[in-house]
């Protein structure tokens, strides 16, 4: 009996023994695979380089460079080509940067430097903004009367086109991309009537014998709101205003439809694939938890897709990114699909504070402690 108890316990022992090699060679297994899927996972969204500058330095992008200010220098740093990073002396550090189109310019108070230019601009006045095109730049100036003009130079620093500031108060001005050369849009508010009007006017500055030739192209007006933003498509106009989404025909023919938007202003948009995606988010709310989404129809009558979306805790930044919606908190990136539903999450490996996007398919993350990485979507 002694004896069948010792075999007993010892084939116990050896079963228990096999057990814990069985447990080690599972968790060992697992912990490689673990890695595996996090590492697949954390490639399967694109990829993310840290910058070599920090979110406090002046920066600007554009078409894959990166132009920003490193002491009495400037950077132009391609995130194609890391290692061949050039620099320019700067007469001063008080310095803002602009870039789009692959032009980019510095300026300050007053004065303008387009990079490759070979001399400074004296605006005239004080400078509100800059925006950058493939061959020119618009600056929008107030001179000490407090009147608003902006200003359009092509890429030598050459004054082409001024466009003054009569009964209207000039709001805002920029690009867009076309084939045609050149094409800016400018907004204008009119407060003489019992209600605002804002009018779009767009204007043509494309290269004729050398010269830059100026077209005004269009004007449309919309009263009863207020215009927060104006996106442009090959084949239309859509406008945001505080009430509503209104298209337009391209080349600003007319309005086809409105949309009702009232409480949520437009954050970011997408026009990457067949149905623009336009992101909204609750006015004048703190937290982020919710936004809407609209998957529009280009066409004549209206045919959008609306959904609200519940975003998760911790959210703070979203953007519309390829025809998608993409999300972060400090922790994680959502990708959300363009009829709301959240498909992917990804751990980011960085204490995410704030997100920029730059592009369709890029993004701008800060770190807490000022650090910058570029996230490239696939």
């Amino acid at each position: 009996m002694a004896r069948r108890r010792l075999k007993s316990a010892d084939k116990a022992f050896t079963i228990k023994r096999l057990l814990i090699i069985l447990l080690g060679i599972a968790l060992i297994v697992g912990g490689f695979f673990g890695v595996r899927a996090f590492l697949s996972s954390r490639a399967s969204f694109g990829t993310e380089s840290a910058l070599p500058f920090y979110s406090e330095a002046p920066y600007a992008y554009s078409n894959g460079i990166f132009y920003y200010a490193d002491g009495d220098k400037l950077i132009r740093y391609d995130t194609r080509n890391p290692e061949g990073a050039t620099s320019m002396s700067l007469g001063t550090s008080d310095v803002a940067i602009a870039a789009g189109g692959g032009t980019a310019a510095l300026y300050s108070v007053n004065a303008v430097q387009i990079i490759g230019a070979d001399d400074f601009i004296d605006v005239g006045g004080q400078i509100m903004s800059l925006r950058c095109a493939a061959n020119h730049i618009a600056v929008l100036r107030i001179d000490s009367a407090g009147t608003g003009a902006v200003l359009v130079y092509n890429k030598s620093g050459e004054l082409v086109d001024i466009i003054e500031q009569k009964n209207d108060i000039i709001i805002d001005c920029g690009f867009y991309d076309s084939s045609e050369g050149d094409l800016m849009w400018l907004l204008t508010l009119s407060t003489s009537a019992d209600t605002p009007v804002t009018t779009l006017t767009t204007y043509s500055y494309a290269a004729q014998g050398g010269d830059s030739v100026a077209t005004m192209s269009g004007v449309i007006s919309i009263s009863s709101q207020l215009v927060d933003r104006v996106v442009f498509t090959k084949s239309s106009i859509f406008i945001s205003g505080t009430e509503q989404l209104i298209r337009c025909d391209a080349g600003i023919s007319g309005e086809s439809w409105r949309l009702l938007t009232y409480g949520y202003k437009l954050c970011d948009y997408s026009t990457a694939l067949t149905r623009p995606l336009f992101l909204f988010v609750p006015r004048g709310e703190g937290a982020m938890n919710e936004v809407k989404l609209y998957s529009v129809d280009e066409a004549a009558q209206s045919s959008a897709a609306a959904r609200t979306v519940q975003l998760s805790e911790g959210v703070h930044t979203v953007m519309a990114c390829n025809g998608k919606m993409v999300a972060f908190s400090n922790t994680d990136m959502y990708i959300y699909t363009a009829a709301g539903k959240l498909s992917r999450t990804y751990a980011l490996d960085f204490a995410c504070v704030g997100a920029t996007k730059l592009s369709e398919t890029e993004a701008l993350c800060e770190s807490a402690d000022g650090s910058l990485r570029l996230i490239k979507l696939k």
